[in-house]
């Protein structure tokens, strides 16, 4: 009897947790690399960008049925004509901001090309597809950062920060990107520093200019002022912020700000915002990934997340039926002639530098002569850290003929800080080289000498450590070394991005004679080391 008790203890259990998970979600919903989100509503389905920086293709697509679950989809900008990344500044320059807008059949999406010989200003581009293709830029020949496309009493309005506290606005001919009505100041900041990240709406009679303020450090907050006009004058909520963790201290979860607000069918609103998860003190290195809120109107029309402004760990789902989306594979076998939507290049690649086809079955990179000293595109392939557990694994067939040759990992922040796990020659032998690339400068070198053929390069990571592996498929792992979190954190090295995990090759000078080889790549989120 005790027995039957005790099972049906344990059943009533395991169905109340079953319940509780089908009846609210956890933030952050997109997790690695993700600031700046910007989000639309279709019918039934949600669609979302984020930015990107110096990364190329820039400005992924995700999509949505629940908006808890998301699905890369694209990219909106993926030719160097739409995205001229030469020479952008690394975690400064490249795409700053877009928004996301769906008008009469098609979707747009207006950002900052921003930095670097390629930079052009603000540009928007369109597409009938949200997966793409989507159009050529059309160019509008301003350079105010994080502008919005809204359309608003069968107007296309602009509307951006003057980069000196107030917000401009205006209206637009799509056609041209000329505009028909010129932009003038509306609004200025509330008080925080960096006004900033604006979004336009009309709801009842009103329109709300929702901005961000306080820089992208823990004092970020959101917050909004409206006006029976489009051209003012505007009136600060009384219960700003909209949304803000910056009195919550203890909170795991710091620099909210930068939201986008979406109606559901049922009437009810959310707020998608970027935010951060330090660990280790206030050191995140991750970068600023997204994150999902309910907003409650008040009485008077002004929203809020919740009641207090908080966004929280957890909150009760959407009323929306799940959609769970099939999971990528842990491995990428490198077996089509095109890479997954999750691997990216650092600014504009050179398409000699990388090949799916030379060696079908594997990723060739031919190394050329740059590194990340250059600010120019090396033969690198990487992925967004989305997890703060994870092993990386890659086996590689490479053998350098000359010492300036090597390929391998790279744990990269930015172009001046880096952990590399290279295959590479020293004093005539083969060795698997661990370099830690800090500040502009190499801090370490470790080596271990390895056996002949392919072999198996692996990095683990904890909120705290990496650990870098070498060993030949069968044969126990090596540990070449360990390396903190912390110092590739932004918090040390200054950006706005997080880290990216992939594959390299350079010849450091002058083209290697040998490429580099990639049979397969493993990434999987857990803290069990995978050989």
């Amino acid at each position: 009897m005790k027995r039957i008790v005790t099972l049906l203890a344990c059943f009533v259990f395991v169905t109340n947790c079953a319940l509780f998970a089908q009846v609210t979600f956890k933030n952050p919903i997109i997790t690695g690399m993700n600031p700046d989100p910007s989000i639309c509503r279709v019918g039934d389905d949600f669609y979302l960008v984020t930015s990107t920086f110096e990364y190329f293709p820039g400005l992924p697509i995700y999509h949505s049925k629940d908006l808890v679950n998301w699905k890369m989809i694209g990219h909106a900008l993926t030719t160097p004509k739409s995205n001229p990344l030469k020479g952008a500044k690394a975690s400064w320059g490249g795409q700053y901001a877009p928004t996301l807008r769906y008008h009469d059949g098609t979707f747009y999406i207006i950002g900052t090309n921003y930095g670097g010989e390629g930079s052009r200003g603000i540009s928007y581009v369109s597409a009938k597809d949200p997966a793409g293709p989507w159009s050529d830029p059309i160019w509008i020949g301003e350079w105010y950062v994080d502008p919005s496309l809204d359309f608003i009493d069968d107007k296309v309005y602009y509307l951006s920060p003057d980069n000196a506290g107030n917000f401009l606005l205006g209206t637009i001919d799509l056609e041209t990107g000329k505009f028909i009505e010129p932009l003038r100041k509306v609004a200025s900041g509330l008080g925080g520093s960096s006004p900033e990240g604006p979004h336009f709406y009309k709801v009842g009679d009103y329109y709300y200019i929702m901005s961000a303020e306080g820089g992208t450090g823990y004092e970020h907050r959101e917050v909004i002022q409206r006006s029976k006009s489009p051209w003012g004058p505007y009136e600060p909520s009384p219960t700003n912020p909209v949304l803000s963790n910056m009195n919550v201290r203890e909170h795991p979860f710091h620099a909210i700000g930068h939201a986008d607000l979406v109606q559901l069918k049922d009437g009810s609103w959310w707020a998608v915002c970027l935010g951060i998860r330090p660990k280790n003190g206030k050191f995140q290195h991750l970068g600023r990934e997204t994150f999902l809120a309910p907003i409650t109107w008040d009485a008077n029309g002004w929203p809020k997340v919740g009641t207090d402004g908080i966004v929280r760990e957890e909150f009760p789902k959407p009323n929306l039926p799940l959609h769970v989306w099939e999971k990528d594979p842990t491995r990428d076998h490198f077996n089509s002639t095109e890479l997954k939507l999750y691997w990216n290049f650092l600014r504009n690649p050179y398409a000699k530098d990388w090949s799916l086809t030379e060696r079908p079955g594997y990723l060739r990179l031919n190394g050329s002569e740059l590194n990340f000293s250059q600010n120019d595109s090396p033969a690198f392939v990487g992925r967004r850290q989305t997890a703060f557990d994870i092993t990386a694994s890659a086996k590689v067939d490479f053998t350098p003929v000359t010492d300036n040759e090597e390929a391998g990992l790279i744990v990269r922040a930015d172009d001046k800080n880096h952990y590399d796990l290279l295959i590479t020659r020293y004093h005539g032998k083969r060795v698997v080289m661990l370099r830690k690339y800090l500040q502009d400068r190499v801090a370490e070198v470790n080596y271990k000498e390895i056996p002949n053929g392919e072999i198996v390069l692996q990095i683990t990571a904890t909120a705290s450590e990496y650990k870098f592996w070498a060993y030949k498929e069968g044969k126990d792992a090596k540990l070449v070394g360990t390396a903190t979190t912390k110092d590739v954190s932004n918090e040390k090295i200054g950006g706005f991005t997080g880290v990216f995990i992939g594959m390299y090759a350079s010849g450091n000078g002058k083209a290697s004679t040998n490429p580099a080889d990639f049979d397969w790549f493993d990434f999987k989120e857990g803290a069990e080391r995978g050989n």
